[in-house]
């Protein structure tokens, strides 16, 4: 017999995992996951400019991503869709809403 345990994800081609962020001090606007294993590269928007950082950590509940000569670390916590950023000495956290994209 042949059984399927998620037919949520069966057929999928992609997704695309985007937190988009109230106005905030880093202009940190958008951040948009296409692969979430660790090295791939996450693009980050700060107002009109993109960054591309490596994933350092994924875990069942948060993801972490690091730049070290941007001397930057956020980290995304999937439930609560809370984001911390540190930039170079300083440390805030921001309010974001997870959108999710499936085709």
């Amino acid at each position: 017999m042949f059984f399927l345990t998620s037919c949520d994800d069966l057929f999928l081609r992609f997704k695309y995992e985007t937190f988009e962020c109230k106005k905030n001090s880093f202009n940190l606007d958008k951040i948009s996951i296409r692969n979430d294993s660790v090295g791939s590269l996450v693009d980050v928007q700060f107002g009109e400019i993109y960054h591309s950082i490596k994933i350092f950590k994924n875990e069942k509940d948060l993801i972490i991503l690091k730049n070290d000569i941007m001397d930057i670390e956020i980290k995304i916590f999937k439930k609560s869709e809370r984001v911390d950023v540190r930039l170079k000495n300083i440390i805030k956290r921001l309010e974001c809403e997870k959108k999710i994209f499936k085709m």
